[in-house]
């Protein structure tokens, strides 16, 4: 693929116009998926599958209307911008994005008044982030009611402005940071992107990838096994080819090995299509530490270790690895970062960038007072304010710096976050009562990470940088669906909340809100880290110097397999899920490179962006049939 056109392609009004007509229905078909019915869970993957599908039909539609004369087509471009939108849109209102924070809003109220719990401590709240209302309250868990009344609209109205404007900062932030390591990664580093190819590819005006046998071979492939698995869904008398989760953890039984709990085994096309993408050494350095993990728990059973809660401490491992790498690219960006801000400081126009890196400092600066500023204003105080971004912003990127090297299946990193660090670390004795109620309020952008929107913006401009078109139209769009999708998010959730019932017809209507608030509960009776976790401190240390000691040999030895990104990220939820198909994309791209070299892994390349295409399509085809007749279909990816 050539790296810039000759004429650089605009992003028309119209663009961002069909984009934001896009995010609300795109948003209530996300939440009537992921939350009432049982899935198929786009958010997850750090590809959407529903943002792939829109995509394709978007590329037909602009096939149709070039062969009919029936108007101007939208430039890739422009397809690339409604992507985006779309993708960000996603990991809102996604099943780690603002719906939990949908949930959390009503929560204390529902217990505390009608439930008798929580007693006082609900002032600890203010008034202006929560939903309090009786009548509001008791209509989102109980449905069979509408949300369109005045006194429930006036109810959510405050809460959800200002927890959008908080959302809306959030993603501002993020997009500051991405403007200021955009050039080093892509440009010096020539990180990879592997998650944005496919609609790349997909998008090209030449339609070459449609062109492609071997690519129609692998769509086949990956749409005909979730087409017979939907129709044998539904109809139990056809057989079914089991591509989903096989566990095996009923088979061992007996110690230690029965310390491993939960080992799945899957046959996902989507994660063995982009798990081809990605370099061998990131690949093998995913299942091979996913092994190593659970290596970990049984030699911890077998010595009787485990019997400390929580050890080995995999979780807090996972941190202290995501923290070095954090560190570690900070470090070895550091040079370029001291050239924008000499560029800030001389003032030197656009930089080429979305925002001219003077803007792009300052743009910072700002987006994280607000951010403090709202956390002060709910009676947080400054300096547990100040530790929580700084953790949480080391976190984002080191994710957003996977997903540019690696471009992994998933990247969930479940419960890493600073409201759960922080409080391992330092304890909550002497914490103040908003101090502990705004950390469990943050827990929609803490619980996992799998719909983050800095990866999805980054990814944005990386293709606008790649074909020259223009990243500040990217940037725009990002922030405009950052508005657009919290606002369709709040709607949607609520509006079938009230329908349904978040207590009654929802399958994770109040999960997660509950999850947080039962967390709070430990913090304040004082159960629950009281008092600093030692070993956790010495198993956040341990992964620190496990990720850089690795990044060490690494540079010290070149072709040394193990790379610091496989280690942290297979320490979390969702790689159960995928381990295997990474292990299969192994196995395929050793033995494509090894016997044939690298032109014999381009000319197969088709065959796996064909997988992930069929699996998306047809996954999404069942998605639309679950919305549309209101039944429970074939989920083609997650547990």
């Amino acid at each position: 693929m050539s790296t810039r056109r000759a004429a650089p392609e605009q992003i028309r009004a119209r663009a961002f116009l069909f984009g934001a007509l896009l995010i609300p229905p795109n948003v209530f078909w996300i939440i009537r998926l992921e939350r009432v019915q049982f899935g198929p869970y786009p958010s997850t993957l750090s590809l959407f599958p529903n943002a792939i599908f829109i995509l394709l039909l978007l590329v037909a539609m602009n096939a149709l209307l070039r062969t009919r004369a029936q108007g101007p087509p939208f430039s890739q471009a422009e397809l690339l911008t409604i992507y985006t939108m779309t993708a960000v849109s996603t990991g809102l209102a996604g099943l780690d994005g603002v719906t939990i924070l949908s949930q959390m809003l009503p929560h204390g109220a529902w217990f505390g008044v009608v439930a008798g719990r929580w007693g006082d401590f609900l002032t600890a709240f203010p008034d202006w982030l929560v939903v309090r209302d009786p009548d509001a309250v008791r209509g989102h868990y109980l449905g069979n009611t509408t949300l369109y009344t005045l006194s429930r609209l006036k109810a959510w109205a405050i809460p959800v402005a200002a927890w959008t404007a908080f959302v809306v900062a959030l993603v501002w932030t993020a997009m500051c940071v991405n403007v200021l390591v955009r050039r080093q990664w892509q440009d010096r580093e020539r990180l990879s992107f592997p998650v944005v190819w496919l609609p790349l590819q997909m998008s090209e005006p030449t339609h070459g990838l449609f062109r492609s046998r071997l690519m129609w071979a692998g769509f086949a492939l990956a749409a005909g096994l979730g087409t017979l698995n939907g129709i044998a869904f539904l109809n139990p008398s056809v057989p079914m080819i089991p591509l989903g989760t096989f566990d095996w953890k009923p088979f061992l039984t007996s110690k230690p090995w029965s310390a491993i709990d939960w080992l799945p085994t899957t046959l996902y096309p989507l994660a063995i299509g982009l798990g081809y993408l990605l370099p061998l050494d990131l690949l093998f350095s995913c299942w091979f530490f996913f092994l190593f993990w659970k290596a970990q728990m049984v030699v911890s059973n077998m010595y009787a270790w485990d019997v400390t809660p929580d050890f080995p401490f995999i979780r807090e491992q996972g941190f202290g690895a995501v923290m070095g790498l954090a560190g570690f690219y900070v470090w070895t960006g550091r040079r370029s970062l001291a050239e924008a801000w000499r560029s800030a400081v001389l003032g030197s126009g656009s930089d080429g960038e979305a925002l001219s890196y003077r803007a792009a400092f300052v743009g910072l600066a700002l987006g994280l007072a607000a951010l403090v500023s709202f956390c002060l204003l709910a009676g947080m105080t400054l300096r547990l304010a100040l530790a929580y971004f700084a953790v949480f912003l080391a976190i984002l990127l080191a994710i957003v710096r996977i997903r540019a090297e690696l471009g992994p299946p998933v990247h969930d990193f479940h419960f890493i976050g600073p409201d759960r660090m922080l409080p391992r670390a330092l304890g909550v004795t002497g914490w103040r009562q908003p101090d502990l109620a705004m950390l469990s309020m943050f827990f929609f952008t803490n619980r996992a990470h799998r719909g983050d929107i800095a990866p999805v913006g980054l990814e944005g401009l990386y293709a606008a940088h790649r074909r020259g078109w223009s990243p500040g139209a990217m940037f725009w769009a990002v922030m405009l669906s950052a508005v657009l999708g919290t606002l369709s998010a709040f709607w949607a959730h609520e509006h079938q909340a009230y329908t349904l019932g978040a207590a009654a017809k929802f399958n994770q209507g109040f999960y997660q809100g509950q999850e947080a608030f039962d967390k709070l509960s430990g913090w304040v009776a004082r159960s629950q880290d009281a008092r600093p976790n030692v070993p956790a401190v010495w198993a956040m240390g341990a992964g620190l110097a496990s990720c850089l000691g690795l990044m060490a040999l690494r540079v010290r030895f070149v072709g040394f397999p193990l790379h610091p990104i496989g280690y942290a990220i297979s320490s979390s939820w969702s790689i159960h899920l995928v381990w295997l198909p990474l292990l299969i994309a192994w196995c395929a791209k050793l033995l494509a490179m090894r016997y044939g070299g690298l032109a014999t892994y381009r000319r197969l390349m088709p065959f796996f962006l064909g997988l992930i295409l069929g699996d998306c399509v047809q996954g999404c085809a069942w998605g639309l049939v679950s919305l549309l007749l209101n039944v429970r279909t074939y989920n083609f990816f997650g547990a």
